[in-house]
């Protein structure tokens, strides 16, 4: 994902913020565990929500313990123990991670292209396991990753049509979320529309240097201007947050509700906000 699903962390509970960050390294941990070191590198907070969300709807609250890792030697942080949605995350994550490859390899150019290519042969092998895991989540995040191909070669210049491949494949990822027996009609809606909004904001912040590179961007291919694109790009996704919310609300959360009641009514707003514009990393951004 994008780095755009991230709460408001000045607005969080202190219990809050400390639950996030937990959740956020037993990820880490939860990818070395399963997939290796390296693995660890790809991590980022867009699949913290999806862990969230899974452990919410099954009622899994998650225990944290005080660890030390390679990135806090020194002092023990919160971190969460392995839980059901720690695991769909980590899979989630190595299967996103390779479809990305596969996408940078035939996207671009040179050293970037080699360099996506040789990282392909060692995401694949965590592939396989990933895939064995979560085989439909495996198959729609190949079919999206082709027709999202196919759409930039014949160089669509429609935004909500190019928007469509990231949308099926945040719905999938969110799908795996739902408990067993479930309806999960909400949990696959809430996860289109937020695909939606993820695909734009990237466009939107890629304008500049996809105009430098020639890369396509859907954007650019409408003929928008920069101010244009990102005016365009925030009504979009403020129209889809308000459609992830009409399904969100149909969701029966169990636990972690103030967290991702934050990061879909605040956070997530704020990176609208920030459409077009060069934007703060991580949940310590403030408004802008």
């Amino acid at each position: 994902m994008f780095g755009y699903v991230l709460p408001q962390k000045s607005e969080l509970r202190v219990r809050e913020w400390e639950s996030y960050r937990a959740y956020y390294c037993g990820l880490c941990k939860e990818l070395k565990r399963e997939y290796g070191f390296l693995s660890r590198f790809a991590l980022n907070y867009d699949l913290v929500v999806l862990a969230l969300t899974a452990d919410s709807l099954a009622g899994e609250r998650g225990h944290a313990c005080g660890e030390r890792c390679i990135a806090n030697p020194l002092a023990k942080r919160p971190v969460c123990q392995p839980t059901g949605g720690l695991a769909l995350a980590a899979d989630a994550l190595v299967l996103t991670v390779y479809y990305k490859l596969w996408d940078d390899a035939a996207d671009e150019r040179g050293a970037k292209r080699l360099a996506a290519k040789a990282a392909m042969a060692w995401a694949g092998r965590l592939r396989e396991k990933a895939a064995t895991r979560h085989p439909v989540l495996d198959e729609a995040l190949r079919r999206e990753t082709e027709r999202q191909a196919a759409l930039e070669s014949r160089g669509c210049a429609v935004t909500d049509e190019a928007a469509e491949p990231t949308a099926q494949m945040t719905r999938a990822l969110f799908a795996e979320a739902a408990p067993p027996g479930t309806d999960a009609t909400a949990l696959e809606r809430f996860g289109y529309f937020l695909g939606k909004i993820l695909y734009l904001l990237d466009a939107a912040e890629d304008y500049e240097e996809d105009q430098k590179s020639g890369k396509y961007n859907v954007l650019i291919r409408a003929g928008f201007t920069k101010d244009e694109a990102a005016r365009h790009v925030q009504f979009v996704c403020r129209m889809c947050a308000g459609e992830a919310s009409v399904w969100y609300q149909k969701l029966a959360f169990q636990a972690h509700k103030g967290i991702l009641d934050n990061i879909l009514y605040l956070g997530v707003p704020m990176s609208i906000s920030y459409a077009g514009h060069k934007r703060p990393k991580g949940p310590e951004r403030t408004i802008k």
